[in-house]
């Protein structure tokens, strides 16, 4: 567990001018910590120099502070999230938590110092591709393959507090044998909730084209009766237009964690269908009910569209569906701030 001082700074490792939901989190994380008499720093990583560096105008919001470097030093704690584990080599001394927000994302930005074996025993597809990357790059740059490699293995055996977004991501930890594991996930930000009805809703089917494109677009092409909008380089006024006048969101993406745009989507009204993966075959994570949630690869592209049509035709009986859904996402903000407490030791 962690253990702090009143002295203790707390440093979040945050990428430079991002802005997504997992940054946004990072900043979140901050101010709850500042919020509550604690030192926390937002450290932005990838930045040219340090002078130029500025808070983000959507997060200026936020109670942030900024630092340049760490203080390596036993009470104070280091904060890394899952795309920069690899981070934690240099720090000698600070407290370190891992922080889960995504298991694919782990393996998505950690090919360039975890072991391929890793990639095999968490989807052999991923272990043949990571393979032929490797060798690729070893032709290319020989002095690649004396690098040292880092195993899961030595993440789970590392004297840091594992803390988890989602329940995929706990599952994930149990399974790989990680010893000390907390939750702390997450909430959005809310500026996008519909206070109230707008009027008639149109049998709109919105989209993340950045995400399991590759099987809603065969579902597009079977139905060109029907309306699908990509929710991509849109204003936030206009995604939240879009969100506020249509009847259904769908998600067939891998969904690394507890997803941003599914629980938008719901609080501003609309009805969500996805696919079981990841984080989608938690019901803790995505609080839909089983009829919303569809396996693509044993179900037939047939009965999908008819889910999806009959989806739009009954919208007024079906969204009552998701009121669950949605008071669990309202209720999101006290629970990640007890839980930062819980963590941070805050009374």
């Amino acid at each position: 567990m962690i253990k702090l001082s009143n002295s203790s700074k707390i440093f979040i490792f945050c990428p430079y001018n991002v802005v997504t939901g997992g940054a946004e989190l990072l900043h979140q994380l901050v101010h709850v910590l500042n919020e509550n008499n604690r030192n926390a720093y937002i450290i932005y990583y990838n930045a040219r120099q340090n002078s130029d560096i500025a808070v983000p105008i959507p997060y200026k919001k936020y109670n942030i502070r900024i630092a340049y470097n760490i203080d390596d030093q036993i009470d104070n704690v280091v904060v890394l999230f899952e795309a920069i584990f690899d981070k934690a080599i240099s720090i000698k001394s600070c407290q370190l938590i891992f922080w889960w927000l995504s298991v694919d994302n782990f393996f998505l930005f950690s090919r360039g110092y975890l072991s391929f074996l890793d990639y095999y025993r968490w989807n052999v597809t991923s272990g043949i591709q990571e393979t032929f990357l490797r060798i690729l790059q070893t032709l290319h740059n020989p002095s690649k393959i004396l690098k040292k490699k880092i195993r899961l293995n030595d993440l789970s055996c590392k004297n840091a507090l594992n803390c988890y977004q989602s329940e995929y991501a706990q599952h994930f930890l149990i399974s790989n044998k990680f010893k000390e594991i907390l939750p702390l996930s997450d909430f959005i930000n809310t500026d996008f909730v519909l206070q109230e009805e707008l009027g008639l809703r149109e049998d709109k089917i919105l989209y993340n084209p950045k995400k399991g494109f590759k099987f809603t677009k065969k579902l597009i092409q079977n139905t060109p009766h029907l309306k699908w909008v990509p929710l991509e380089n849109m204003t936030v006024d206009e995604l939240k237009k879009e969100f506020q006048t249509s009847k259904l969101y769908v998600d067939f993406g891998y969904h690394p964690g507890k997803d941003r745009i599914p629980r938008e989507a719901a609080l501003n009204g609309c009805c969500v269908i996805t696919n079981r993966c990841g984080s989608a075959n938690f019901f803790e994570d995505v609080a839909i009910y089983n009829q919303y949630k569809i396996d693509e690869k044993r179900t037939s592209m047939i009965k999908i569209i008819r889910k999806i049509e009959e989806t739009l035709v009954n919208y007024s009986n079906c969204i009552s569906d998701f009121n669950f859904y949605k008071d669990r996402i309202l209720n999101e903000e006290i629970l990640f701030e007890k839980q930062v407490k819980d963590i941070f030791n805050i009374q």
